[in-house]
């Protein structure tokens, strides 16, 4: 894996004297890889939970923020000390919210991205597994809400009926729907762009303003038609906690 990714920079012509930083978004299904060489950042792509020792390479510095406690001894024995392990306490940004310890760690540094890069005050939609839709208000985590993503809604149907096939999310929102992927499709993609917006109504009602929104995770492409989307902010947050300048 490593050799391939020197190969392919080589070719770009990245100076290799410039320190090479590893980050990882370990999710509930699957791990985001980047790689930064100086400030220039490299989509690697997802890798399967039982694949992350495919990662291992020759690398300055590995930063990982993870919601799946059980795979950290496997990133420790991976990437030894080279390893950071970002926690809550690690990120500066104040947080108002009733229960931290239950708290995932993806949701702060995603907050802390936007009010690094874009704004203090915003919308937050990460769309993964589960749908979150939280605010960021003056710079400061206030929570939102949490429900099943649109994998997991699709999944779910599929799994729990007999007649539902497994289809793979899609942007389809009709006002009837005419076959059964029509139904299910425009269903769940229409159910949670309502809960995106909801949210976003209550939000504006209790700050008074029209807030920026912003779109991350793997299903955020889905939902980019409402604000700004940008899938590699968390790795571009971790970068700058450790140092990094974009």
């Amino acid at each position: 894996m490593y050799h391939e990714i020197c190969k392919r920079a080589r070719e770009k012509k990245i100076d290799f004297n410039i320190m090479r930083i590893l980050t990882l978004d370990v999710g509930n299904t699957s791990v985001d890889a980047c790689y930064f060489d100086g400030d220039k950042v490299f989509f690697m792509g997802k890798f399967a939970h039982n694949n992350i020792d495919t990662l291992e390479g020759n690398w300055d510095r590995v930063v990982a923020v993870s919601v799946k406690a059980s795979l950290e001894n496997t990133l420790r024995k991976v990437f030894g000390k080279k390893l950071k392990i970002l926690k809550l306490e690690d990120i500066p940004l104040k947080v108002d919210y009733q229960s931290p310890e239950t708290l995932g760690i993806d949701r702060v540094l995603f907050a802390y991205g936007v009010k690094e890069f874009f704004s203090e005050s915003a919308i937050l939609v990460m769309a993964g597994t589960a749908l979150v839709v939280d605010l960021l208000f003056k710079g400061v985590f206030k929570g939102g809400f949490i429900t099943a993503g649109l994998s997991l809604k699709l999944k779910a149907l599929n799994q729990s009926t007999e007649g539902i096939p497994s289809y793979k999310p899609e942007i389809l929102d009709t006002f009837l729907g005419r076959n059964t992927f029509e139904c299910v499709m425009a269903g769940v993609y229409v159910e949670s762009l309502s809960f995106i917006k909801e949210a976003v109504r209550r939000f504006s009602h209790i700050t008074g303003l029209e807030l920026p929104l912003f779109i991350t995770g793997g299903d955020g492409k889905h939902f980019s038609s409402l604000g700004e989307y940008d899938p590699i902010i968390l790795h571009k947050a971790m970068h700058r906690l450790v140092g990094g300048k974009q």
